[in-house]
C-alpha cells in the first residue's frame, strides 16, 4: 500500500495525531510540514493557514503495461533491425544466445527507449565504454519499443533515433509519434523499476547503503512523510542554530569587554556573566546610555548649561534701563518735595475737615480757599514726582532680583568629576559668580555681575571641550565593542523569540520522525516477508540465511542474515552466485507490488556465476512470478533453460544468433535435442558439403542430441532422489564418452558402458544398438535420414 498523494498523507498524518498525545501546536507544524516548505514557513511566521486543495499530482504512465516488442538498429551488437517479440501478458520468457550474440542489447535498448539511461552505457566512467553504444555497421540508431496497456485498445510504441554524432542523452525521443513525457514516467520508473541489468544485480548490496534505502523508501510510498521530517529537521537546525548563536558567542565576547578599561565595557561583561542576562540593560550598553560613572559624569560635564545668552542680554538690558531711570528721577531734592508732599497732604486734609485754620506750621498763613487751590495744584505736582521715584525704584528692585536669579550653585559634577577632570578654574569662576548675588549695590552688581559670567561660561566651554575629547577617545575605544554587544543583543533576542518555536519544532520533528519509523516497519513486513520466500527459493543448500529486512534510523536497509545459524556479517563471506540470488530477492518484491504500473520484470544474465542448485531455484522464482507478471530474462547459461524443461516449467524460449555484419536473427528455440536434430537435418540437405564430411558432421550432431537427452535423463533421475546438485554434476564431467553418458542415463553407472548394449537391445530394440555404431563410425555407412529418426527416437525414449 502506499500513501495517494498529499491528501491521503494529510489524512494519514491526522490519523496518527488524532491518537497521540502532542500539544496543538506542534501538530500544527506536523501538519503544515506535510503540506509543503511554504505551509510550514506559514506556521512557523504565525500566519494563518491557507490549506486549499492538494497539490496537482502529476498523471503517470497509465496501468497495465505489458511489453509487446522490441526492434532494435544500429545499437550496440545489433547492425541492421532486429526484432524480439513478446507475448503481452503474464509468462515467463527466456532469451538466449552465446556472449556476443546482441541478446542483450535487447535488454538495455528496452531500458534506455523507457528510462533515458543505461546502467552500464549511461554510467561508465571510461569514455571506451560511453563511446561504444553504437553499432560499427549501422550508424543511424533507433530502439522501439511497443507497448500493451490494460483500458487501452491497440499498441503504444515509444521511439528513441539518434543521428550520426548525437549522445545517448540526444537524439529524438517519441511516443506514438509525440514528443515523449519523461516526467509522466518518471515517478513511476523510480519507485517500480522493472529492470535489472547484470551490471546492478550484483552490486545491489554493494552500491551506497542509501540508494537502496530511498528505493525501498519510495517503494512504501514514505517519501512525502520523509520530506516532511526533513523539512522539520532543517528548520529545527536553523532554529536551534540562532537559539544556541548567542550562547556560543557570549564568552568570547565577555572576555573581550572584561579587558577593557572602560566602564561600560566592565558592566557589559559583568551582565554577560549573569546565567540570565539583563537585555534591557545590555542595550542601553550597546546604545550608549549613560550607565557607569566615568562615563556618565564625563557626559553630565558636557550637558552643564548656563543661562542663555539672550537671557543674559535681556536682564542685562533691563537693569541698565532701570539704573538710568532711577539716576534720572532721584535728584538732590527729591527728598525735599517728597516731604513737602506730605506735609501738603496732611495740611489739606486738615483744611477739608475743619475750614479755615491758621498754619499749624508756621501760624502766620490761613488755611483757606485761596490757599487750599493752590496748594492743591503744588501737591499734584509734588505727588507726580514721587511717584515717578518710587516706580524707578520697584523697576530697580525687580531688575536687581532678576539679575541675583541668573545665578545658580555649581553642578555637584563639578566636584564629582575632579578625579577625571581639572574643574578648579570653573568652580573659581562658578563661586565669584555666585557670590554676585549677594551684593547690595545695584551699580556693583552690575558691574561684577556680567563680567564673571563672561569669565565662567569661558571657563566651562573649555572645560567641556576637554570632557568631549575624553569622551570621543572612549568611544573609540569602545565603539567596537558595542557593535559587537550590540549583535549579540540582537541575537539574543532573536533566540530568544525562537526557543519557544524550536521546542515545538523538535517536538514535531520527534513525533513525525517516530511514526515514519513505524510506517516504515508496517510496509516493509509483506515485501520482507516475500524477499525471505524467494531467498528460501533461491538459496537451495547455501548455509546463508536471510531473516528480517528493516529500515535503518542511518538511511540504509538492514538485512538480518546469518550464517550457520550465528549472526554475520554474511555479506562480506557470500559468493557471487548467493549475492546475485540476495539481489533479486530485494528486487523482485519491489517490482512486483500491486501500484506498480508495469506487469513486466526484465532481468538480464541472473544466472551467471550462481551453481546447479540455485539455477534450479531460480527457474521456479522466475516461474512463479510469470503466473502473474510478464518476465522477460536474458542468459547465455543454457542451465537456466535446461531447468525448465527438466521441472516441466512453463516458458518460451528464444535464440538469438550473430552473424557477419552484426546481422542479428532471433528465432524459437527447441530443447538442446531438438537443435541438435534441426542442425543434422540442415546439414544433411547442405549439398555444398562434400558427402564424407557431410556424413560425420551428421553422425556429431546425432551424438550430441543422444548425450544431452542423457544429461537430462540423469539429472532429473538423481536430483529426483534427492542428490545434491553438485554431486550431479561432479559424476556427469566424469563421464567422458557417448557410451558413458548414455549408461548413466540408462544404467544409472558410467562405469558399466559393456552392459548398455545388451540392455538397449533387450529394452529398445536392435536399432538402437545399430545407432550408437552409425555414431560412433562416423556415419560412413547408411542413410543419413535413418540416423537422423532413429537418434531422435532414442532421444525421446531417454528422455521420456
Amino acid at each position: 500500500m502506499t500513501v495517494a498523494g498529499e491528501a491521503g498523507l494529510l489524512e494519514l498524518m491526522a490519523g496518527r495525531l488524532a491518537k497521540d498525545d502532542l500539544t496543538p501546536r506542534a501538530a500544527e507544524l506536523v501538519l503544515a510540514a506535510c503540506r509543503g516548505d511554504g505551509a510550514l514557513d506559514r506556521a512557523l511566521a504565525g500566519v494563518p493557514g491557507q490549506e486549499g486543495a492538494p497539490r496537482e499530482q502529476t498523471d503517470g504512465p497509465g496501468h497495465g503495461i505489458y511489453l509487446s516488442e522490441i526492434r532494435v538498429r544500429g545499437f550496440r551488437g545489433i547492425g541492421p533491425q532486429a526484432r524480439l517479440p513478446l507475448a503481452p501478458g503474464p509468462g515467463l520468457t527466456v532469451v538466449t544466445g552465446r556472449n556476443g550474440s546482441g541478446k542483450s542489447s535487447f535488454a538495455e535498448a528496452a531500458e534506455l527507449a523507457l528510462t533515458g539511461y543505461n546502467a552500464r552505457w549511461t554510467r561508465a566512467r571510461h569514455d571506451v565504454w560511453r563511446q561504444g553504444w553504437r553499432n560499427l555497421h549501422r550508424p543511424d540508431t533507433a530502439v522501439e519499443l511497443d507497448l500493451v496497456q490494460a483500458a487501452r485498445p491497440g499498441r503504444t510504441t515509444i521511439r528513441r533515433r539518434w543521428a550520426p554524432g548525437e549522445d545517448p542523452t540526444q537524439g529524438e525521443w517519441t511516443q506514438d509519434n509525440e514528443p515523449f513525457d519523461d516526467r509522466r514516467w518518471h515517478d513511476a520508473l523510480e519507485t517500480y523499476r522493472p529492470f535489472l541489468p547484470y551490471s546492478e544485480l550484483g552490486t545491489v548490496l554493494d552500491a551506497q547503503p542509501e540508494d537502496l534505502y530511498e528505493a525501498m523508501h519510495r517503494l512504501l510510498g514514505l517519501e512525502a512523510i520523509t520530506e516532511a521530517q526533513q523539512s522539520l529537521a532543517e528548520h529545527r537546525k536553523r532554529l536551534a542554530e540562532i537559539v544556541a548563536r548567542p550562547y556560543d558567542r557570549r564568552e568570547r565576547v565577555r572576555a573581550e569587554l572584561a579587558a577593557s578599561a572602560d566602564e561600560r565595557a566592565r558592566r557589559a561583561a559583568e551582565l554577560l556573566g549573569s546565567d540570565s542576562p539583563d537585555l534591557d540593560a545590555i542595550a542601553d550598553l550597546a546604545l550608549r546610555a549613560d550607565v557607569g560613572s566615568g562615563i556618565s559624569l564625563l557626559h553630565q560635564i558636557v550637558d552643564i548649561t548656563l543661562p542663555p545668552d539672550d537671557e543674559i542680554d535681556r536682564v542685562r538690558e533691563t537693569l541698565d534701563l532701570a539704573l538710568g531711570t532711577v539716576t534720572a528721577v532721584a535728584t538732590a531734592n527729591a527728598q525735599d518735595s517728597l516731604r513737602c508732599s506730605e506735609i501738603l497732604r496732611l495740611a489739606i486734609q486738615l483744611q477739608e475737615s475743619g475750614g479755615t485754620e491758621s498754619c499749624p506750621v508756621c501760624d502766620l498763613g490761613r488755611l483757606d480757599k485761596l490757599w487750599l487751590g493752590k496748594a492743591k495744584e503744588r501737591a499734584a505736582h509734588l505727588a507726580k514726582a514721587a511717584a515717578d521715584l518710587h516706580e524707578a525704584a520697584d523697576r530697580l528692585d525687580l531688575a536687581v532680583a532678576a539679575t541675583r536669579a541668573l545665578c545658580q550653585p555649581a553642578p555637584d559634577v563639578l566636584v564629582e568629576a575632579q578625579d577625571m577632570l581639572d574643574t578648579t578654574a570653573v568652580l573659581h569662576a562658578w563661586q565669584a559668580w555666585e557670590a554676585c548675588a549677594s551684593l547690595d549695590d545695584p551699580m556693583r552688581l552690575r558691574q561684577e555681575m556680567f563680567d564673571r559670567y563672561a569669565e565662567l561660561a569661558q571657563a566651562v566651554e573649555q572645560l567641556k571641550s576637554v570632557a568631549r575629547e575624553q569622551i570621543d577617545r572612549r568611544d573609540l575605544v569602545w565603539r567596537p565593542m558595542a557593535i559587537a554587544l550590540f549583535e549579540w543583543h540582537s541575537q539574543a533576542q532573536q533566540a530568544l523569540a525562537d526557543s519557544e518555536g524550536l521546542a515545538d519544532v523538535t517536538e514535531a520533528e520527534n513525533w513525525i520522525r517516530k511514526t515514519a519509523a513505524t510506517l516504515r516497519s508496517e510496509r516493509i513486513a509483506p515485501f520482507a516477508k516475500e524477499s525471505q520466500r524467494i531467498w528460501q527459493r533461491l538459496r537451495q543448500q547455501s548455509n546463508v540465511d536471510l531473516g528480517a529486512v528493516r529500515m535503518g534510523g542511518t538511511r540504509n536497509v538492514e538485512l538480518d542474515v546469518s550464517v550457520d545459524g550465528a549472526s554475520n556479517s554474511a555479506l562480506a563471506v557470500m559468493s557471487q552466485g548467493e549475492l546475485h540470488s540476495l539481489g533479486l530477492a530485494l528486487f523482485l518484491p519491489r517490482a512486483m507490488v500491486d501500484e506498480s504500473p508495469f506487469r513486466f520484470v526484465m532481468i538480464d544474465d541472473p544466472v551467471q556465476a550462481m551453481d546447479a542448485s540455485k539455477v534450479d531455484g531460480l527457474a521456479q522464482v522466475l516461474a512463479d512470478v510469470g503466473l502473474t507478471r510478464q518476465v522477460v530474462v536474458f542468459t547465455h547459461d543454457e542451465r537456466l533453460v535446461e531447468a525448465l524443461r527438466r521441472l516441466r516449467l512453463s516458458g518460451t524460449v528464444w535464440e538469438v544468433c550473430r552473424g557477419e555484419a552484426s546481422v542479428v536473427q532471433v528465432r524459437m528455440s527447441d530443447d538442446a535435442v531438438g537443435r541438435c536434430l534441426n542442425d543434422a537435418r540442415a546439414m544433411r540437405t547442405d549439398e555444398d558439403l562434400p558427402e564424407t564430411l557431410r556424413a560425420e558432421l551428421v553422425a556429431s550432431c546425432c551424438r550430441t542430441a543422444l548425450e544431452a537427452a542423457s544429461h537430462a535423463r540423469f539429472r532429473r533421475e538423481r536430483l529426483g532422489r534427492g542428490m545434491p546438485h553438485a554431486e550431479v554434476e561432479r559424476v556427469l564431467e566424469c563421464a567422458l564418452t557417448t557410451r558413458q553418458k548414455l549408461a548413466l542415463a540408462v544404467l544409472d553407472d558410467f562405469a558399466e558402458p559393456a552392459k548398455l548394449l545388451p540392455h538397449l537391445e533387450d529394452v529398445v530394440g536392435s536399432w538402437a544398438v545399430d545407432l550408437l555404431h552409425a555414431c560412433r563410425v562416423g556415419g560412413e555407412s547408411g542413410d543419413l535420414d535413418v540416423l537422423i529418426r532413429d537418434t531422435e527416437l532414442l532421444a525421446g525414449w531417454l528422455q521420456r
